[in-house]
């Protein structure tokens, strides 16, 4: 006779009660190691009671387990007036909502965070289609860090937007977040290690916010070495940084805007445009998706009258500059850099230190809607 299928222990509770509140626990890793044991074994039960939005999954997850509810999960409750009910309005079941009406994004704001909730929104992200994650002033460890990194590179999870602000930002964190496309780091204090770090990992990265960490000049050229090697970026953030000169930004307006090509230039950027369209043919052949060849991205060039011009970063719209330490001195190098940039862009410098009014308005009216004052 075969041999009896083991049965399966039934679902249970990791913990006998749940706490009526909410306290932060410092989770050992032996107890990590059974946490994720427990997610495991039972992944096809749990999986069935999985649904599509995130304060659900938590809820329930939470519940199974045996454990309190992170505040930031707990979805509040919508008022109803009942002086603006209308009997001729249908209630709707929340079962019903839309898919773009259900919740992509959890806030967590000026709270800890603890290891068990953070791993069990790694384990349900995906499923709730969450996209976003904000975190703010949460005195996050190196090891919440790691389990952040850890929700961010997971391929069952659609996370691309990622906020850690007013709060220290560890190092290591700072080499796994290739993935994420949106990335704010706010009051974080920021080193000149870290900026070197975060600029070499962020190949997918299209807006980064890095408002008030004081940011050194070899920090500014840091980020402008980054944007010669990442074409796809489209927002850059740097208020309030004691930024005392728009010619400290030098190493970043020379990777952004239009540029006039030498003949040898012209003639090396012609030789990578057909390699790449040979790319492009040999992958229409190609029978088995997922296999073709990585086509590399050219910037654009344009020619005007005889000459032949890249534009670089042309993705890019806008700079934030506000609130920093700009003043007169440097209206000849912001027209030289707006003149070198695309119609559609915008520099924003509001809050700087521009005395002579009359002459920036005189340059607010020669370059409209790009400069923001």
């Amino acid at each position: 006779m075969p041999p009896k299928k083991e049965e399966r222990k039934p679902l249970e509770p990791m913990f006998p009660e749940i706490p009526l509140f909410y306290e932060y626990i410092d989770y050992s890793n032996e107890q990590m190691e059974q946490l994720n044991e427990y997610l495991n074994y039972f992944k096809p039960e749990l999986s069935a009671m999985m649904k599509n939005n995130i304060f659900d999954n938590m809820e329930i997850l939470c519940q199974t387990i045996g454990i309190a509810r992170h505040p930031s999960f707990i979805l509040p409750t919508q008022m109803i007036d009942l002086n603006d009910f209308d009997e001729n309005t249908k209630f709707r079941n929340p079962e019903e909502l839309d898919g773009d009406q259900v919740p992509q994004m959890i806030q967590i704001n000026s709270i800890k965070i603890d290891l068990f909730t953070l791993r069990l929104l790694d384990y349900c992200a995906g499923v709730s289609g969450l996209t976003t994650i904000k975190m703010s002033n949460n005195g996050l460890t190196a090891r919440q860090y790691q389990q952040i990194a850890a929700i961010i590179n997971n391929p069952e999870n659609k996370v691309k937007k990622l906020f850690i602000d007013w709060q220290q930002v560890n190092e290591n964190f700072l080499q796994q977040v290739q993935q994420i496309e949106f990335l704010t780091l706010r009051s974080c204090q920021l080193t000149n290690q870290q900026i070197q770090t975060l600029t070499l990992n962020v190949q997918n990265l299209k807006c980064l916010d890095l408002y008030d960490n004081k940011l050194s000049k070899e920090a500014l050229n840091l980020i402008g070495k980054m944007l010669g090697q990442n074409s796809l970026m489209e927002f850059l953030g740097l208020a309030k940084n004691g930024i005392q000169s728009f010619e400290d930004l030098q190493g970043i307006t020379q990777s952004i805007g239009r540029f006039q090509m030498s003949q040898e230039e012209y003639d090396e950027y012609k030789t990578k445009e057909k390699e790449r369209d040979a790319i492009i043919e040999r992958n229409k052949k190609v029978k088995k998706k997922g296999t073709e060849e990585l086509v590399p991205y050219l910037e654009p060039i344009q020619q005007i009258d005889n000459n032949w011009y890249v534009i670089k970063n042309s993705r890019l719209w806008l700079i934030n500059l506000s609130m920093n330490q700009i003043d007169d001195q440097s209206r000849d190098a912001i027209e030289k850099f707006l003149l070198q940039t695309g119609e559609n862009f915008q520099l924003v410098l509001m809050g700087n230190r521009f005395d002579d009014q009359k002459a920036l308005q005189k340059t607010k009216k020669k370059f409209g809607k790009k400069l923001v004052l």
